[in-house]
């Protein structure tokens, strides 16, 4: 355990060994985090935090930088990266984070910058190499109106119908095709996981704390059924059964 009195203290946390990693690792400055916070230490805790955002910062500006052109929503970024970093290191059920914090920190990154772009309707659509394709998406969501307006409050006002660059019937039969390739996945906790992730997009977190799993378990399983799915659709469609009917419905 770190000695929080040493006087040597500071200078261990910034002295780096010969591979050039540092001599106190973030793996176990979390494990000290979560020992304070147990003891009831909030101002050593507070210090070790600080100390694990500053060298979490630099990975925090590089994965941002495809925002620098919106300095307001790259600041939110990062503030949400430290929020989501320091929440996770004082989960003691968060153990992800303490077996390969490097590889954590590069998706809890990755994330919450999708997030933001998903939020903020800028997401480049991608490939199945993972490649961007396509023109960007530069209309925010909140910004987008139905095509179905609510009603109006007033009787004698009129409510218009706006253009929507979505098409809503489309995304209906996408969600209905969605629920049934999910039933190829035979485990109830495989279908929730790969509908929390991959049509409601929510955070790993907030997946395993529904599913009352670990970061880990839920990353690896969401994997391994996509992967799966991903075989079971590219067998359906060399099926010729399956074939004919897309033709006949052409």
């Amino acid at each position: 355990m770190i000695d929080l009195s040493d006087h040597t203290l500071n200078e261990r946390l910034h002295r780096r060994t010969a591979e050039g990693r540092y001599e106190i690792g973030e793996s176990e400055l979390v494990i000290n985090i979560r020992a304070q916070k147990t003891a009831g230490n909030d101002a050593g805790m507070r210090f070790l935090c600080e100390v694990l955002l500053q060298r979490s910062a630099p990975a925090f500006q590089r994965h941002t930088q495809g925002l620098r052109h919106r300095p307001e929503l790259r600041e939110e970024a990062i503030a949400n990266m430290g929020e989501h970093l320091l929440r996770e290191a004082q989960d003691p059920g968060e153990i992800f984070i303490t077996q390969n914090f490097i590889h954590y920190l590069r998706c809890l990154c990755v994330d919450e910058f999708n997030r933001v772009l998903r939020q903020e309707g800028l997401g480049y659509r991608r490939d199945a190499e993972g490649r961007p394709a396509g023109r960007p998406q530069h209309v925010p969501r909140a910004l987008i109106e139905t095509l179905q307006p609510a009603p109006a409050d007033d009787e004698n006002q009129s409510a218009s119908d706006v253009a929507d660059p979505r098409d809503q019937y489309e995304e209906m039969h996408a969600e209905d095709e969605s629920q049934r390739i999910l039933t190829y996945l035979r485990d109830p906790l495989d279908r929730q996981i790969m509908t929390l992730r991959a049509i409601e997009g929510l955070k790993w977190d907030d997946i395993a704390g529904l599913c009352k799993k670990t970061e880990r378990t839920v990353r690896l399983r969401y994997e391994r059924a996509r992967s799966y799915l991903r075989e079971c659709v590219i067998r359906e469609q060399h099926q010729p059964a399956y074939k004919s009917a897309l033709q006949q419905q052409s």
